[in-house]
């Protein structure tokens, strides 16, 4: 599965292909869906909810149910720093854009599911303005080329990208689906993302856990603002 970057969002969402071939210490594995709702920026805006206020948000094993284990974050920023994308010029700029962080605030966690897939979550808040436009950014971004290759060091992938459609939930949502073609085999990765006012959650991992946990996810927003 995906890892999900401490560090830089940016690099969480170039990892997703990545991860195929780096299963170890990956925690779970993203385009826009065209299944969001339009934006009209309210006369006043929530405001980002802290760090602190993220985390009771995030789903626990209880959660999940019997099966999964969760994984703890390995320290080390710039982890994803030799990952980088050819072909699409979208993530091209997207990756020279060098934004540390994205949204004012994050939480994450990471599990294992049956030893062999895995499920990575993280929780943004910031404006819901701001929330919108950059996940329409980064979603757009991804979504832009329906080939691309990403490389991990000297290793080359060749990822294959298809808009998914997301269930009616939050304010917004988007999805879609990466084809890794690894040594090994083929690997299908799903992300999906929705925002619930100041407030946005995102799942990576194998498709059908993807499916069977974002609404649980979802159900531990706090009512949009």
């Amino acid at each position: 599965m995906m890892r999900i970057s401490t560090t830089k969002t940016r690099r969480w969402m170039l990892s997703t292909a990545v991860c195929g071939v780096l299963i170890t210490g990956c925690s779970s594995g993203e385009g826009e869906g065209g299944d969001s709702k339009p934006q009209t920026k309210p006369a006043a805006e929530a405001k980002p909810l802290a760090e602190g206020a993220l985390r009771p948000l995030l789903l626990t094993q209880a959660d999940l149910g019997y099966g999964y284990t969760q994984v703890q974050e390995e320290p080390g920023e710039g982890k994803f720093d030799d990952v980088a994308v050819q072909g699409c010029p979208a993530l091209e700029k997207l990756d020279q854009s060098g934004e540390e962080d994205l949204f004012a605030a994050k939480a994450e966690a990471s599990f294992t599911y049956d030893r062999d897939a895995t499920l990575g979550e993280e929780v943004h808040s910031d404006r819901p303005s701001v929330l919108s436009s950059k996940l329409r950014e980064l979603f757009g971004a991804y979504t832009s080329c329906p080939t691309y290759t990403m490389t991990a060091g000297t290793t080359p992938i060749e990822v294959k990208v298809s808009k998914s459609v997301a269930p009616e939930l939050g304010d917004e949502r988007f999805a879609y689906t990466s084809t890794m073609e690894l040594p090994s085999g083929a690997q299908v990765l799903k992300t999906m993302a929705v925002r619930k006012g100041n407030v946005a959650v995102m799942l990576v991992g194998a498709p059908a856990l993807v499916d069977r946990h974002i609404k649980t996810a979802v159900d531990k927003l706090p009512a949009g603002n």
